[in-house]
């Protein structure tokens, strides 16, 4: 009821300013005219009521319009902004400048032995500035030994091969390949010879030979089948394999192959 009366109100108040525009208007004509049988001789003319009241009209309405966004303008600027500032900060690690500086040291799989080293490496998540999760670590690892990193969830496994790969740095400590601080390794060529294969890896929606193919664009096919094999993925892919018989290395079904994809 009350909603009803509200409704009735409102267009109460909107006859009444039409009346009384239109009241108006006509004394701004009659103001203007020196003789109201002759239309001619009025300066303001009744058209001009009309296209002034349609343009106060239709110009109120679109700026109510245009009003009734501005929350999710200042919601939507305020985002922006938030946004913006995430990407424009400057990462510690810069991927994206490896190359530029020419003062780090080159390596290849052919040139590295294997000995890691961490020296006093204390580390702590930026946002886990509370927490250590490494603490004073000093931990050796002498070419072609295996070592297993055991203990509870959060002790610090995933991080060592983190650290490793430079995709966080120690907060104090440093950490050595072949007695090289892996700060002074050029950071594309430390993430080639340093591989990382997660628990939960991540599948892309292509086939299993494009996403192998991440680790090393330019592998030929010898190369992908030996990994595979490594891998223990062999018998999948060939059981996956609609023609049954492995991968086809005639040149004409890798045209079709490499058009199809």
């Amino acid at each position: 009821m009350y909603a009803a009366c509200a409704f009735g109100f409102s267009q109460f108040i909107i006859y009444c300013i039409f009346a009384a525009l239109f009241y108006f208007g006509g004394q701004i004509i009659q103001a203007n005219c020196e003789d109201m049988n002759d239309i001619e001789t009025c300066s303001v003319k009744p058209e001009d009521v009309f296209i002034a009241l349609f343009a106060i009209f239709f110009g109120a309405s679109h700026v109510g319009t245009a009003l009734s966004m501005g929350p999710d303008i200042a919601k939507a600027g305020t985002a922006a902004t938030r946004v913006f500032k995430i990407i424009e900060q400057p990462s510690e690690i810069d991927a994206m400048a490896i190359d530029k500086d020419s003062s780090k040291k080159r390596i290849t799989v052919a040139d590295i032995k294997g000995k890691i080293e961490f020296r006093n490496v204390w580390f702590r998540y930026p946002t886990r500035l509370d927490d250590f999760v490494l603490k004073g670590l000093n931990l050796t690892i002498n070419p072609n030994e295996s070592v297993a990193l055991v203990g509870e969830s959060g002790c610090g496994k995933s991080t060592f091969v983190n650290m490793m790969m430079r995709f966080y740095d120690p907060n104090f400590g440093d950490i050595f390949l072949d007695d090289v601080n892996i700060k002074d390794i050029n950071l594309h060529d430390l993430r080639k010879v340093v591989s990382l294969v997660m628990q939960e890896p991540s599948i892309f929606n292509y086939s299993i030979m494009e996403n192998i193919l991440y680790g090393k664009l330019s592998a030929s096919n010898e190369e992908i089948i030996k990994v595979s094999t490594l891998a223990n993925c062999m018998e999948f892919i060939e059981k996956q394999d609609i023609g049954g018989g492995g991968i086809d290395e005639t040149p004409a079904n890798l045209l079709k192959e490499m058009e199809g994809n």
